[in-house]
C-alpha cells in the first residue's frame, strides 16, 4: 500500500513536471536544442526504473533556422574582349556519325573522345572546336566554343583550364567549373586548384607512367575557400561556355594552357588520367586501333599546350607548335661526262681517226688521202 502511495506521488510530480516543461519549451522557443532547463534536468532524475536506469525522456525542440549569410562580390567579370589567342580544334562532329574521331593521342593525354563508354553516343557538349582567351584588366577570360549544347543542355560536365607556369609540361593551377545555364556569372561550383607537391603528370610529364601522383591537392578558392569570393567564376553565354579567374591568382602573365571538357573522370585528383588508366583500359576512338572502343577514358575533350605571351619552340612535350624535322635536300646528280665527239654530224664531217671511228664511221687512210666515209 506504501508502494502505491509513492508511485502515485512520484506520478504527480511527474505530470506536474512535465506541465513546468511544456511551459519552458513555448517561453523559450529560441534556445539551443543542447541546452537543458531546470526542469528537463529534474525529470531526468525523477524518470527512473527500480534499478535505477534512467529511463528516456522524449522532449520536442525546434531547432531555430540559421540565417544563409549572403556573399558579398567586390568584383565582378564583365565581357570578354578581343581574343588574345585562339585555337581551332577538331569538331568531331564531322566524324560522329562513324562513331570515330581524329586527333586523340592517349600518349600526350591530349583527348578526343566525346563518347560515351562502349557504346560511342556522341555529345556535342564535350566537343570543343575552338578556344579563345582573352585578357581583361583584372581578370583572364576564357570561352569554350562548343559544337552544341546536346539534347540536356549542356549536362553535368565539367570544363577546366590548366597552366603551366613554369614551362615543365606539369599543370600547376587548375580552374574548374561544372557547367552552368545561367547567363549571369556565377561562382557555384567553380574552383581554382594548384598542385603543391608538383607531382601532376606522375614521373615523366605529358607522358604515361606507372606513378601517378594526387593530382591537385590544394585549393585556393572554392565552396570551402571563400576568403575572397571573387576568384573564379563561369557563364554560359549562347553555345558556349565562359571561364573566369582572377589575374592576380595565376604566377606571372605568360604560361601555357590547355583546355578540358570533362563529364567522364570528372576528378582533378586523378590528374593526369593517363597516367591512372592504361592505354588498354582507355580505349581508343581510333577504329584502327585494336584498343576500340573507348572504355574508362570516355566523354571528354582535351588539347594540347597553348603558348600564351611566349614564343615555343616547337620542341615542348605536347606542345601545340610541333617543329617538324626538314628533310635532307635530295643530293644533285652525277653530272655525265661530256662525249668525246659530237656525232650528230656525218661521216665525212669527222676529220680524224678517232672520232671517225667513234661514231661509227671508217677511217680510210692512205698515202694520198685520209679521209672518213661510211
Amino acid at each position: 500500500m506504501k508502494k502505491k502511495k509513492t508511485f502515485i506521488r512520484l506520478a504527480a510530480v511527474v505530470l506536474l513536471m512535465a506541465l513546468v516543461l511544456a511551459c519552458t519549451v513555448s517561453l523559450d522557443w529560441g534556445r539551443e536544442k543542447e541546452e537543458k532547463s531546470p526542469a528537463e534536468q529534474t525529470l531526468e532524475s525523477l524518470y527512473v526504473d527500480q534499478n535505477g536506469a534512467a529511463l528516456p525522456v522524449v522532449v520536442n525542440t525546434v531547432e531555430e533556422e540559421s540565417a544563409s549569410v549572403p556573399i558579398i562580390h567586390d568584383l565582378v567579370p564583365g565581357n570578354p574582349g578581343s581574343p588574345d589567342v585562339e585555337k581551332n580544334e577538331i569538331d568531331t562532329e564531322n566524324t560522329a556519325d562513324t562513331r570515330t574521331a581524329l586527333g586523340d593521342s592517349f600518349r600526350l593525354g591530349n583527348f578526343e573522345r566525346p563518347f560515351t563508354e562502349s557504346v560511342m553516343a556522341y555529345h556535342p557538349e564535350l566537343d570543343i572546336v575552338k578556344l579563345e582567351l582573352s585578357a581583361g584588366d583584372d581578370f583572364y577570360y576564357f570561352t569554350f566554343i562548343l559544337s552544341g549544347p546536346g539534347t540536356d543542355g549542356f549536362g553535368a560536365g565539367y570544363y577546366g583550364v590548366e597552366f603551366d607556369s613554369d614551362y615543365d609540361g606539369r599543370g600547376d593551377y587548375l580552374l574548374w567549373a561544372k557547367s552552368t545555364s545561367s547567363t549571369e556569372w556565377l561562382i557555384d561550383d567553380v574552383m581554382l586548384l594548384e598542385d603543391l607537391n608538383g607531382d601532376v603528370g606522375g614521373l615523366s610529364p605529358v607522358l604515361p607512367d606507372k606513378s601517378p601522383g594526387d593530382g591537385y591537392e590544394h585549393v585556393l578558392f572554392g565552396p570551402e575557400a571563400l576568403d575572397d569570393p571573387d576568384v573564379a567564376w563561369v557563364r554560359a553565354s549562347g553555345n558556349n561556355i565562359q571561364l573566369a579567374v582572377k589575374r592576380s591568382y595565376i604566377d606571372k602573365n605568360r604560361w601555357y594552357w590547355r583546355a578540358w571538357a570533362d563529364a567522364g573522370i570528372t576528378d582533378p585528383a586523378r590528374f593526369d588520367y593517363n597516367d591512372q588508366f592504361s592505354e588498354e583500359q582507355a580505349g581508343s576512338p581510333n577504329k584502327n586501333s585494336g584498343m576500340y572502343p573507348i572504355a574508362a577514358l570516355s566523354m571528354m575533350d582535351s588539347t594540347c599546350w597553348i603558348a600564351y605571351n611566349l614564343e615555343p619552340t616547337g620542341t615542348e612535350l605536347g606542345g601545340c607548335v610541333q617543329i617538324q624535322p626538314t628533310q635532307e635536300p635530295p643530293p644533285p646528280p652525277t653530272p655525265t661526262e661530256k662525249p668525246p665527239c659530237d656525232c650528230s654530224g656525218t661521216c665525212s664531217s669527222y676529220s680524224g681517226e678517232f672520232c671517225c671511228e667513234y661514231c661509227g664511221c671508217t677511217w680510210y687512210d692512205s698515202p694520198e688521202f685520209k679521209y672518213c666515209a661510211n
